[in-house]
């Protein structure tokens, strides 16, 4: 399919065939209306009476709040699927879960073909398409990197931490524009929300070459039994991030006591969706005709599940 829009006067195409060739915008001009995707996840026992998979609506929230359109991805699908939601969409978010073999489900298959695709696009053709990855995600991020699990077993369950940020954060895209006021906020405050049982620790990041030469470390936390763990990273030549809290948390999940909703927290919340919308709108991947209605989360009712699970809100679908 053939695009043709105008932009400050300016005509450009965005060319998307099979083979998944791209003509870009210049730099300089952005996508005011990004469309991000969300991996989904197979439902739970609890939620198996709901629909074969979920995704939790504080995800979709947390996009939404900085100015981007949600489709949520479906699991167990042909790799045509992901082709096409690959070319269309102007992101990607891994979001956290409760999975305890992530790379060989559904979800970890899904992920590893957006991972791939935005890898391979990249170098063939410049294609800046951008990947958040929070906790479970982020855990799947460093094993599609590494090609094997180099997790290690974390106590950072239902807690929150400040970060303690590297030497180099300010040298990162992520953490480059951080206003002052939001690094104190994230050096000083507990307003970053763990409950993981798993973590990447700086001696099997260190050790693992693929990892090394992939990725930064921007921050690390140390777990209630001393252990440290990498709490941010950012890919080096790729943007791709991942952290092993929950930013969406401070926001739209209620349930623990030991989620921060401060002020404050509110405001590194907002920090984190906006940096990463705001990488998707370099991204000109876009729908063809109507085809986009079709896929918005607007189509799915959010189920209150605050009983039966740790989120407020979730959304269902059948695969």
């Amino acid at each position: 399919m053939i695009q043709q829009r105008s932009l400050s006067g300016m005509e450009f195409k965005i060319t998307v065939f099979l083979s998944l060739t791209f003509c870009f915008v210049p730099t300089y001009a952005l996508n005011d209306s990004p469309v991000i995707g969300v991996l989904s996840q197979s439902s739970g026992r609890s939620f198996k009476k709901y629909g074969d998979a979920y995704i939790a609506a504080s995800y979709v929230k947390f996009l939404e709040s900085a100015g981007a359109r949600v489709v949520p991805i479906l699991i167990n699908q042909n790799d045509s699927y992901y082709e096409e939601m690959f070319a269309s969409l102007n992101g990607v978010l891994f979001p956290g879960g409760g999975l305890n073999d992530p790379i060989h489900s559904g979800y970890g298959k899904a992920g590893k073909a957006f991972y791939e695709l935005a890898v391979q696009s990249y170098k063939k053709h410049g294609d800046y398409f951008p990947i958040w990855a929070t906790c479970l995600g982020m855990e799947l991020l460093t094993q599609l990197t590494a090609n094997k699990n180099v997790l290690t077993s974390t106590d950072a369950i239902d807690t929150s931490y400040p970060l303690q940020l590297t030497k180099d954060f300010h040298d990162s895209r992520l953490f480059r524009g951080v206003d002052q006021s939001v690094q104190n906020i994230l050096s000083n405050e507990k307003v970053t929300y763990n409950n993981h049982h798993y973590g990447l620790t700086p001696t099997n990041f260190s050790m693992t070459t693929a990892l090394k030469e992939f990725y930064r470390v921007l921050s690390t936390n140390v777990d209630s039994k001393g252990k440290t763990f990498i709490s941010t990273i950012e890919a080096i030549y790729y943007p791709f991030y991942g952290v092993q809290f929950h930013p969406e948390k401070n926001l739209f999940e209620w349930k623990s006591k030991n989620i921060n909703h401060s002020s404050d927290a509110v405001v590194v919340t907002q920090y984190f969706a906006d940096f990463f919308v705001s990488e998707a709108r370099k991204n000109y991947h876009s729908f063809s005709g109507e085809t986009l209605d079709k896929y918005l989360i607007y189509n799915y009712s959010p189920v209150y599940t605050n009983g039966i699970s740790s989120f407020e809100q979730c959304y269902f679908f059948k695969v």
